[in-house]
């Protein structure tokens, strides 16, 4: 009988589910939307329960698609995104909203933890605190909402919550665990050195398993009303941007991921020596056992551009629109944009930097902006790379990218020549729901079905550098030098 392997991948905005096969056939997807509350500024809830809702949708209609899955053996794996805050009670009830990821209402947790562990987090979870992260959020949940706190059986991210819905276990494995800012890094387990310190119980904290380990099954009822009647097994898969990079790199001794979407990361699998330069980025366990990895962020990449479009050519096609910029030069004739429209994150951590344009003159033209925009953004994404501590004489040799950019000849092109290196961009890219059924597929430990995948995802377009690509580089130390003077005069 056929294996059939999900994908799910719990974003912040949609849920999302693939399916394929032991031949390592991608055969469909669904997906389902859910909103984000926001009750005062700089808060961003959601409903733990809309993301069950969403998960019934896009599950039934895989199976309205798929219905030879019914009878057949399942393994089920997640992705989701990272750091937002689920409390659950004794009962396994949801106490209140989900905090999310890009939640701002913890500045002052913020300030608190550099002072009391600022130095510890850096050495042990190798991150400095920020708004974003699990840990602030709890010290605020403690300050806050102390009765929701002392009621808190375990603490969950969104696709452990999913997965204990699904299954009644309630587990983490390490690359979400990592986003919490509440793991040794190093030694793989909850860092109760600082949860003492902090009074977080460690019996709140779900036990972590392993990203790849088949944890358990899909309950009898849940099996009943969707009308399943094979195993339906899962595995807990990881963080989202874990699973891209599980998804997206076959050779993490030369290979690094670009993806740029609403926001751009840049991601390398590092060695097992002590990172250096930490504080300019992340630094978090990934879905492969003892492997970890560096991540920097660009808040608003292919934002920005899209925000541009919107107030210059609202009705223009994306595709027209960008293809302004071919008729411009290197260096858009002397104009420069720094993309923090959100205030930024890596390397600088400034929520208060903002985007600009600098350098227009009357003679600049509609292509002239357009170019500088895709440029500004290639130049914010190689800037968190160096600061990752890469250089020109790195090992990454090769970035995998995925996002909207690889739908664009002219950027991925521009990608490679700024960042001097090879630009692959895969078959597919279904980004971390693909991870997260690449995590499903090894919980069977079948080398001949991993095989049959790792052979689908082909390299379907490279860029290399070309001579020309060496021009970039003096309008993109211009574009260091405008960054810098932004953050002093801060």
């Amino acid at each position: 009988m056929m294996n059939f392997f999900l994908g799910v991948d719990l974003g912040t905005s949609s849920l999302k589910i693939i399916l394929g096969d032991e031949k390592g056939r991608l055969l469909g997807s669904s997906s389902s939307s859910f909103s984000i509350t926001s009750t005062q500024i700089g808060y961003s809830e959601q409903n733990p329960k809309d993301w069950l809702s969403a998960f019934e949708l896009a599950l039934t209609e895989i199976i309205q698609q798929f219905p030879e899955i019914k009878k057949s053996p399942l393994t089920i794996g997640l992705s989701g995104q990272m750091h937002t805050l689920v409390l659950l009670d004794s009962y396994g009830e949801v106490l209140r909203p989900a905090i999310l990821w890009n939640d701002g209402r913890t500045t002052e947790e913020v300030k608190e933890l550099k002072q009391l562990v600022g130095d510890h987090l850096l050495e042990i979870e190798k991150n400095i605190p920020l708004e974003g992260f699990t840990l602030p959020k709890i010290r605020w949940i403690q300050k806050n909402e102390p009765d929701l706190w002392e009621q808190t059986w375990k603490f969950m991210l969104p696709k452990d919550y999913l997965v204990y819905s699904l299954t009644g276990n309630a587990y983490t494995e390490l690359s979400d665990g990592a986003g919490t800012i509440m793991v040794d890094i190093q030694n793989h387990c909850w860092d109760e050195a600082l949860l003492n310190k902090l009074s977080i119980p460690l019996d709140k904290c779900p036990e972590i398993k392993a990203s790849t380990a088949i944890i358990g099954e899909m309950k009898d009822e849940l099996k009943e009303e969707y009308g399943l009647t094979g195993t339906v097994s899962f595995v807990l898969g990881g963080a989202d941007n874990a699973c891209g990079a599980f998804a997206t790199i076959s050779d993490r001794q030369t290979q690094g991921l670009i993806s740029v979407g609403t926001s751009g990361v840049v991601l390398a699998y590092t060695d097992a020596e002590e990172p250096k330069n930490l504080g300019k980025y992340h630094y978090f366990n990934s879905v492969i056992e003892n492997v970890h990895y560096k991540m920097g962020v660009t808040l608003s990449a292919g934002y920005s551009l899209d925000w541009f479009k919107k107030i210059l050519s609202p009705t223009e096609s994306f595709e027209n629109f960008t293809k302004t910029a071919e008729e411009s030069m290197i260096g858009s004739h002397g104009i420069s944009f720094l993309p923090y429209l959100f205030g930024e994150r890596s390397p600088y951590f400034d929520t208060n930097m903002t985007g600009s344009l600098i350098g227009l003159r009357a003679h600049h033209k509609k292509e002239d902006i357009v170019r500088a925009i895709m440029e500004g953004i290639a130049f914010s994404l190689k800037n968190v790379y160096e600061n990752m501590g890469y250089g020109q004489t790195s090992r990454i040799k090769t970035f995998r990218m995925t996002g909207g950019v690889t739908k664009n000849p002219f950027w991925s092109q521009m990608f490679a020549d700024i960042f001097q290196a090879k630009i692959e961009i895969l078959a597919f890219d279904e980004g971390p729901a693909y991870g997260a059924l690449l995590c499903a597929v090894s919980g069977m430990q079948d080398e001949e079905i991993i095989e049959s995948w790792i052979d689908t995802n082909y390299v379907k377009y490279t860029y290399i550098p070309t001579k020309e690509g060496k021009k970039y580089e003096i309008p993109y130390q211009r574009f260091i030098q405008f960054s810098r003077q932004q953050l002093t005069n801060h």
